[in-house]
């Protein structure tokens, strides 16, 4: 079966790099099913579950945003968080969910508001 070269990648490191069948991405039109031969795309990822499929096994990724670079043969995950979904620590997303409500709260109170020079 024809594969497509997926590159995961965080501001600390390079997570993924690999050949898949299939990748489904959370994106904040719906979720994005990519296969090889791909149109080109760039698409914003919301916080959700990244899966890739080869040789019918699949791979979850917990990502928490960033951006997707789609081309024919090769896909760029560029993530501000990536972790495989058998290495998620409990703990820290916990910690992680409460910081990112906290981020939110913050973002509403300023939403909407100009600021004067």
């Amino acid at each position: 079966m024809k594969t497509i070269s997926v590159e995961i990648i965080t501001p600390e490191k390079l997570v993924l790099k690999d050949e898949m069948e299939s990748i489904v991405i959370p994106s904040y039109e719906g979720e994005l099913g990519i296969l090889p031969g791909h149109t080109h795309l760039l698409a914003q990822i919301q916080p959700g579950e990244i899966s890739l499929t080869k040789n019918k096994e699949t791979k979850y990724f917990a990502v928490s945003g960033g951006f997707a670079e789609v081309h024919p043969d090769k896909v760029e995950i560029f993530a501000e968080t990536a972790e495989l979904g058998e290495e998620l620590n409990s703990e820290r997303a916990k910690q992680a969910l409460e910081k990112a409500k906290l981020q939110l709260k913050g973002d509403a109170k300023g939403f909407g508001k100009i600021k004067s020079c």
